[in-house]
C-alpha cells in the first residue's frame, strides 16, 4: 500500500476510535452499520471539541477488541498462548498500547478527506462495515476502500480487524510477528514493541 492510502486509511481507523460512551445507538442489538454512523457523529464533535488524550483513549478501548487483535496476530485463541507463555499478558498490554497510541496520533493528522458508508454485510461470525475514503491526489480523486469487521462484546460491537484495499491489519501484524518469533522468540518480540513504543514517545 502506498503512503498516501496508508495515512487515509488510517484517518478511517482512527476515526473509529472516538466512540462515545456506550449508549442504546451503540447496543449491540442495532446493526453494526448503525453503531458505525453513531460512532462517526461522535467523533466529529470530540474533534471539534478537541478532546483531551486521556478521554480520547477511554473511547479506542470501548472500540477496538485488542485482545482478538493480540490472537489473531500470533495465530488465532489454539496457537495464542503457546506463542506468547510466559509473557502473553505483557505481549497484549503493549500491544494494546501501540495500537491504541498510533491511533491517537493519526486522528490528529491535518488532512481532508471525504468519508461514504457503502454498506454491511453479514457473516456467520462477524459483520463487515464497508466504507471509502475520498481525498484529492495530484489534483484528482482517490479513492480508497476501507473494511471495518465487527462482531459483539458484551452486547456492544467491536472492531476485530480492519481491511484497507484488501489488506488485513491483524494479518499484517501476523506475517509479521510469524517472522519474529520463529527466528528469536518472543523475548525478541517483546523488546522490538517496547522499542516502537519508545520511538513514539521521543516525538511527543
Amino acid at each position: 500500500m502506498n503512503s498516501v492510502r496508508s495515512i487515509f486509511a488510517g484517518l478511517a481507523i482512527a476515526s473509529l476510535s472516538l466512540l462515545g460512551p456506550i449508549g442504546d445507538a451503540f447496543a449491540g442489538d442495532g446493526s453494526a452499520l448503525e453503531s458505525f454512523k453513531a460512532r462517526h457523529s461522535a467523533v466529529i464533535q470530540l474533534v471539534k471539541e478537541r478532546a483531551e488524550n486521556d478521554k480520547l483513549q477511554v473511547e479506542v478501548d470501548n472500540l477496538l477488541d485488542y485482545h482478538a487483535l493480540a490472537e489473531t496476530s500470533l495465530g488465532g485463541p489454539r496457537r495464542f498462548a503457546n506463542r506468547c507463555e510466559p509473557r502473553c499478558e505483557e505481549f497484549e498490554a503493549l500491544l494494546t498500547k501501540l495500537i491504541r497510541e498510533n491511533y491517537l496520533r493519526r486522528i490528529r493528522t491535518d488532512k481532508e478527506y471525504e468519508l461514504t458508508y457503502e454498506g454491511e454485510e453479514k457473516r456467520p461470525r462477524h459483520t463487515r462495515v464497508t466504507t471509502t475514503i475520498k481525498h484529492q491526489k495530484n489534483g484528482k480523486d482517490e479513492i480508497v476502500e476501507v473494511v471495518y469487521v465487527m462482531h459483539q462484546v458484551g452486547g456492544a460491537w467491536k472492531v476485530e480487524d480492519i481491511i484497507t484495499e484488501g489488506v488485513s491489519l491483524a494479518k499484517n501484524y501476523k506475517y509479521e510477528f510469524n517472522k519474529i518469533l520463529k527466528e528469536k522468540g518472543i523475548d525478541e518480540l517483546i523488546l522490538r514493541l517496547e522499542n516502537k513504543l519508545a520511538e513514539l514517545a521521543k516525538k511527543d
